[in-house]
């Protein structure tokens, strides 16, 4: 907890601190300017222990009636691969959280590394949310364009809203790459980018910490950020929308997606969590184990139990992947190799096991 605590302190003070501040500021210098965020439950317990006033500044920017707080798993889990009742009690948490801290009420969901498959849409139908979103991947869209609102085709009640992985990642991924052949990327290059993409809607999403942690200040990524709106504005056709205004615009036709794709990798399926023999072994030992913390009924073992269905864990496990993609991975991982954040969790899920164990007066061998 010390380390999670240190860790979260540096980043607050490299990332949140100053790219809350400078989008706050953007608030207030163009009226039109707006957007949506995703926050865990798991962020706003550590941010309540170690920089409390990130909380402050999020609900400061939701006060302004133009920013909008997006539903997930209050864990950031694997919470949808588990059977019924974990995923819906997961995003009731989140749901609750969202009301008690910011008093906001999210009527999109975008689900844990942004899983989309058309049983969680009908999830998603099922727990009245009015839209999702997913990644905007060709393999799904089968020459269709990302850039149009979709509707869910087995739930239509559920705008499908597509993330433009290129334009994103040209921000998250490539923005400090000095050997991109469009470096160095300014606000008025993306600009220009965006305005001359054709369609209705451009989803831009990307992790928070790319605002300073994954592209350091040094880098000029909260310059860019700051000038981002205003180069915007000198282009007419464009403007600024939250994922629930987003969701407003007409669908251009029901899409389908019989399987459950993510935005990792390239081959945009669950394969960075669950791709090896030690992800599934270890995902496997995990749901074995929820079975008897539910049967305790003690909270603080399922609360564990829940905090290690968190996805980071499986994915400090990735070892099947090699260029890019492994870069990515070892880059996210705190840990010397994949083994040896296999083993720590094991040993982690063993211990919960035990307690639970012990708490259902079930004898242990040693």
């Amino acid at each position: 907890m010390d380390r999670n605590l240190s860790i979260f302190k540096g980043i607050a003070q490299r990332s949140y601190r100053p790219a809350l501040e400078r989008l706050r500021r953007a608030l207030d210098d163009f009226p039109d300017f707006r957007f949506s965020l995703s926050v865990t439950g798991t962020f706003v317990e550590q941010a309540r222990m170690a920089a409390p006033d990130v909380i402050d500044r999020l609900r400061d920017l939701y006060r302004t009636g133009r920013v909008a707080f997006l539903g997930e798993t209050y864990y950031h889990s694997l919470a949808f691969l588990l059977p019924p009742p974990e995923l819906s009690e997961e995003v009731a948490m989140h749901r609750e959280m969202l009301a008690k801290e910011f008093g906001a009420h999210a009527k999109a969901l975008r689900m844990t590394e942004l899983a989309y498959s058309d049983h969680l849409a009908r999830f998603a139908e099922a727990e009245r949310f009015r839209g999702m979103l997913a990644e905007g991947w060709e393999g799904v869209l089968h020459g269709e364009p990302p850039t149009y609102p979709y509707c869910a085709a087995p739930a239509p009640t559920v705008a499908l809203l597509l993330r433009h992985y290129p334009l994103s990642d040209d921000v998250g991924f490539r923005f400090s790459s000095t050997g991109w052949s469009e470096y160095p990327l300014t606000a008025d290059k993306y600009a220009r980018w965006l305005a001359a993409t054709p369609g209705e809607v451009i989803g831009l999403f990307m992790d928070f910490e790319t605002l300073g942690e994954h592209h350091q200040a040094r880098t000029g990524i909260l310059e860019f950020l700051s000038a981002l709106p205003g180069e915007v504005r000198r282009h007419p056709h464009l403007g600024w929308a939250t994922v629930e205004e987003a969701m407003e615009i007409p669908p251009r036709a029901p899409l389908s997606v019989p399987y459950t794709m993510s935005w990792a990798d390239q081959n945009r399926d669950l394969g960075a969590w669950l791709g090896n023999d030690l992800q599934r072994s270890a995902f496997e030992a995990a749901k074995k184990v929820g079975v008897l913390a539910r049967q305790t009924g003690d909270l603080a073992i399922l609360t564990d139990w829940r905090r290690l269905l968190t996805s980071d864990h499986f994915y400090y496990m990735y070892v099947s992947g090699h260029g890019a993609d492994q870069g990515v991975h070892e880059y996210f991982s705190s840990y010397e190799s994949p083994y040896d954040a296999y083993a720590n969790y094991m040993n982690a899920l063993t211990d919960l096991r035990r307690r639970a164990l012990d708490r259902l007066g079930v004898p242990i061998l040693k």
